[in-house]
C-alpha cells in the first residue's frame, strides 16, 4: 500500500515533470532554428527589412542581423525596450517603435531580458530566447498543475508547451509566453489556496502583456462565486489593474501625455475582423478551414466555459469577446490569430481532457 507521503510526493513531481518536458521542447526547437542560420539569435528578434528605424537601430548596436521579410516582428520592439526598459531616453529608444506608448505598456519581458537595463544589447538577443524557453516551462508546469487539481493526468499540461500560438510567440521573442505562463501560474497557485501569489502573478501578467486583465476579472468573478470573500476577488482584480495604470501614467510621464488609443489597431466592431478576413482567404481552403476552425474554437470554449463552474475557464472566458472584436489585421493570418488567442487553446485542451476523463469513468462505473 502507497504511503501519504510517497503519494503525495508523486503528485508534486508530476507538474515538475512535465514543466521540464515543455522546457525541453522549447529548447530543442530553438536549437534547431538556430542551427539553421549558424547559430545566429537575431533570427527569433523579428527585425525587418522594410523597419527602417528598427533595424538602423539594432545595427547601430550589433552589426549585421538576421532580417526577416517586410516589417518583421514584435520582438524588434522588445529588443528596443530592453536597452532601455525605465524609458529613461525615449528619444534614443522608444521613438523608433511604431507606436511608442502602445509598445511601451508591455514592460516587464523587456525589464527582465534587459535586467534592469544592466546588459548589453547582444545579452540582451540571448536573453530575450532564453526567458522565452523558460516561460515555456513553467507554463507547462503550470497547465499540469490546474490539469493535476481538476483530477486529470498532468501530462495535459502539454497543451501549453505544444500550443502553436505559443511556440509562434517563441520564434519572433513575443511577449505573449511570458504573459500566459504568468496567468496560467496564477491560476495554479488559487487552486492550491495560495492567493497572495496568485495575486502577484496576475500583476506580472498583466505587465507582461495588459490583455491579461481578462485574466485577472475572470479570476476575480470565479473568486466571488466560489464565494471566497469579496477581498480576494477585489484584490485578485484591483491590484493588477493599479499595477496596469500605474505604468500607464509612468510611460506617458515619460514619452508624452497624448493619448495611446489611437495606437490600437487590433480592435474593432465584432466579427467584421473576421468578415473582412475572410476576403483574403478566398482561393486558399487551409486559410479557410483554420479561420474558421478558430473562430468555432472560442464559440464552444465560451459556451462551454459560461456554463462551468471551473477556473480555468473563467480566467480566460474573456479571450472569447476578445477574439469576436480583433480587426482583419488579426485574423488574417494564421500565426497572428493564434498568438491572440493562445491561452484559449491551452484552456480549451484541459476541459476536453477534463470531460476525456469522466467519459471514461463513467464507462468504467
Amino acid at each position: 500500500m502507497n504511503s501519504p507521503v510517497r503519494h503525495r510526493s508523486r503528485r508534486a513531481s508530476g507538474p515538475t515533470v512535465v514543466g521540464l518536458v515543455g522546457l525541453a521542447i522549447a529548447l530543442l526547437f530553438s536549437v534547431w532554428v538556430l542551427a539553421g542560420v549558424k547559430w545566429d539569435a537575431t533570427i527569433f528578434v523579428g527585425f525587418g527589412g522594410e523597419a527602417t528605424a528598427t533595424r538602423e537601430y539594432a545595427e547601430d548596436r550589433l552589426g549585421p542581423v538576421f532580417l526577416r521579410s517586410g516589417q518583421g516582428h514584435d520582438g524588434k520592439f522588445f529588443f528596443v525596450q530592453a536597452n532601455d526598459p525605465w524609458i529613461l531616453d525615449p528619444e534614443e529608444n522608444i521613438a523608433v517603435a511604431d507606436r511608442p506608448l502602445y509598445r511601451s505598456q508591455r514592460m516587464l519581458y523587456p525589464v527582465l531580458a534587459g535586467v534592469g537595463g544592466a546588459l548589453s544589447p547582444a545579452a540582451i538577443v540571448w536573453a530575450l530566447l532564453g526567458i522565452n524557453v523558460v516561460a515555456m516551462g513553467v507554463g507547462s508546469w503550470a497547465a499540469a498543475s490546474i490539469a493535476q487539481t481538476m483530477g486529470i493526468s498532468p501530462w495535459w499540461g502539454l497543451a501549453f508547451a505544444l500550443n502553436l500560438g505559443f511556440l509562434s510567440e517563441l520564434v519572433i521573442d513575443g511577449a505573449g509566453v511570458v504573459a500566459s505562463a504568468a496567468a496560467f501560474s496564477a491560476v495554479a497557485l488559487f487552486l492550491s489556496n495560495r492567493y497572495g501569489w496568485g495575486v502577484l502573478l496576475l500583476v506580472l501578467a498583466a505587465l507582461a502583456r495588459e490583455a491579461m486583465l481578462i485574466a485577472a476579472v475572470g479570476s476575480g468573478w470565479w473568486l466571488w462565486r466560489q464565494g471566497n470573500g469579496s477581498r480576494k476577488a477585489i484584490l485578485a482584480v484591483g491590484v493588477p489593474v493599479a499595477a496596469v495604470a500605474a505604468w500607464a501614467v509612468y510611460s506617458r510621464w515619460r514619452i508624452g501625455w497624448a493619448s495611446g488609443v489611437s495606437e490600437v489597431k487590433e480592435i474593432g466592431w465584432p466579427l467584421v475582423g473576421f468578415a473582412q478576413a475572410t476576403k483574403t482567404w478566398v482561393g486558399d481552403p487551409l486559410d479557410i478551414a483554420i479561420g474558421v476552425a478558430l473562430l468555432a474554437l472560442l464559440l464552444v470554449f465560451g459556451l462551454r466555459a459560461l456554463r462551468s463552474d471551473t477556473l480555468v475557464a473563467w480566467a480566460f472566458v474573456g479571450f472569447v469577446a476578445l477574439g469576436v472584436v480583433f480587426t482583419s489585421r488579426v485574423w488574417e493570418n494564421y500565426f497572428d490569430i493564434t498568438r491572440a488567442i493562445a491561452p484559449v487553446i491551452t484552456a480549451f485542451v484541459i476541459l476536453v481532457g477534463v470531460s476525456i476523463t469522466q467519459q471514461r469513468a463513467a464507462v468504467r462505473t
